[in-house]
């Protein structure tokens, strides 16, 4: 039996395909540390197991305002592995999840005058991240399929919970739709030094440039940490997210990659800025919320239109599509439906009171 947390996380991911070889193996993948530890965890163990799993798919969600860096990483790696993977006759799907046009983040914002998030109000979450993958899960069989996360204890104090209560900690369920599905979590017990190295030290797969991702993490952090020195502060404050998050006060990730030789994210960032400081100005926003109950409610329309604006200037700009065609589309839809005469019923006793 070894001691090395990384090798014992392989031995323990072999176990589990030897015992689900027959499983649809979901890995959900953001192209983080943690998921690319837990991806070369995974194939580390397929290749030392020599079973043919037939049924293997590697997601990602792409919600449309994912930080335009690690984006452009992220999906750089899934297409060169997405090859590698056909020349050595591996049998992965990689599939891209993505919103609904209607749930998407410029649709809800601009179309909807959904004011942009905060702590109280985090609309953006569930949408964009969690029910693409919630939805995707649930359309397979819960009984023949397994999902690889890369969670790491005390990540969740709710999934900890769960996890003292199981006598497999690695194993742990998650009801999706009307199937309870299984989870399996090789990085649970990798601190984040080993993280790092499990990210370094695995081969497969090659796709993956550790070099490239330890530089982003410690340009979004300002750390210049040795990932094999034990003493070394960890490359893993960086916290990478969506470019219009403006649930945190000051996007210090941002602001570190642009201070760290990324310039072209100043304008994304610029506009995230903005964005924050118009959230909660009441002349941008309705007297009343749709229910009619009192308070400040949507954008208005003329609000809206300001945000569409500067998206126009900030595409002009950034040399990138930011809204598409269908999401237009809908914006314009959702604005004539608002242009109409709306009729509040603030209380029982109030008399309707029309609002143009």
């Amino acid at each position: 039996m070894t001691d090395d947390p990384v090798l014992q996380a392989i031995d323990a991911t072999v176990e589990a395909l030897r015992s689900r070889s027959n499983a649809h193996w979901i890995i959900a993948f953001s192209g983080g540390k943690d998921s690319s530890a837990a991806l070369k965890i995974f194939f580390s163990a397929y290749k030392i197991s020599r079973l043919k799993i037939e049924n293997i798919t590697i997601i990602y969600c792409d919600t449309g305002v994912e930080n335009p860096v690690l984006d452009f990483y992220v999906k750089s790696v899934l297409n060169k592995m997405k090859h590698e993977f056909e020349n050595e006759g591996i049998l992965v799907e990689i599939k891209l999840l993505k919103a609904p046009p209607e749930d998407r983040f410029f649709v809800r914002l601009i179309g909807r005058g959904y004011p942009p998030p905060t702590n109280s109000f985090r609309w953006c979450t569930t949408g964009l991240r969690i029910r693409p993958v919630s939805r995707y899960i649930a359309s397979q069989n819960p009984e023949d399929t397994v999902v690889i996360l890369g969670l790491r204890r005390a990540e969740s104090q709710q999934r900890d919970r769960s996890m003292a209560r199981s006598p497999e900690p690695q194993w742990q369920k998650q009801r999706e739709g009307r199937g309870e599905y299984d989870l399996f979590l090789p990085i649970l017990n990798l601190s984040v030094s080993e993280v790092w190295d499990a990210v370094f030290a695995l081969s497969r797969p090659r796709s993956i440039m550790p070099q490239s991702l330890e530089t982003l993490y410690r340009d979004a952090s300002g750390e210049c940490p040795v990932i094999k020195a034990p003493q070394a502060p960890p490359c893993a404050s960086g916290r990478f997210g969506c470019w219009t998050c403006t649930v945190v006060r000051k996007d210090k990730s941002a602001a570190e990659l642009i201070n760290s030789g990324y310039p072209e994210l100043q304008p994304y960032l610029t506009f995230r800025n903005w964005l924050t400081e118009i959230r909660n100005d009441p002349a941008r926003r309705w007297p009343r919320r749709r229910s009619g109950a009192e308070g400040m409610g949507p954008l208005t329309l003329e609000a809206r239109k300001e945000i569409l604006h500067r998206v126009d200037e900030l595409e002009e700009r950034t040399r990138s599509l930011i809204i598409d065609s269908d999401e237009r589309g809908l914006i314009a839809s959702l604005w004539r439906i608002d242009h109409m005469p709306r009729i509040y019923y603030p209380s029982q006793k109030s008399k309707p009171q029309a609002k143009s």
